[in-house]
């Protein structure tokens, strides 16, 4: 089936975006990380026009390992997530960053790998703040002595 002029203009266009070019140029586990950042804010059948895109054989599975979860920073301030790993098992809270300057630190490179304009820089920054979605560290200012103390933890 040919495509018309308005769906080869918007392939174009999604050929273009940060979305699709951060998917082309990243490979391994980070690549899960930015998929996942993508379907949580784009939902999943955004994943599915970037994957399609950027690999034409793309048959609709995605390749393992895949994050189900979002991001979490755990008690310890590790970023993890569920991870489906190709055996078809799920990893619970599996550390993906070791902190959020590590996380920052590789969305960074990314953005300078990409020469990503102020306004994609921003908004792929963004994606990723809001693609962690819990902060399970201890308040700081938590007291143990606080008769909530043992419900609380």
């Amino acid at each position: 089936m040919l495509a018309t002029e308005f769906e080869k203009k918007l392939a174009f266009d999604l050929r273009a975006s940060w979305q699709v070019r951060a998917v082309a140029n990243v490979k391994g586990p980070f690549r899960a990380v930015l998929l996942s950042v993508i379907a949580h804010t784009y939902e999943a059948a955004g994943v599915v026009a970037v994957l399609t895109l950027v690999d034409p054989d793309f048959d609709g599975n995605l390749p393992a390992p895949v994050l189900l979860s979002c991001g979490k920073i755990d008690r310890h301030g590790w970023i993890v997530a569920d991870v489906g790993e190709s055996d078809g098992s799920i990893r619970k809270d599996r550390v993906i960053f070791m902190s959020e300057l590590q996380m920052r630190d590789r969305f960074r490179e990314l953005a300078d790998r990409l020469k990503l304009n102020d306004t994609d820089r921003t908004e792929l920054f963004k994606c990723a703040q809001r693609w962690v979605v819990a902060d399970r560290r201890l308040d700081p200012n938590f007291d143990p002595k606080d008769p909530d103390a043992k419900r609380l933890h």
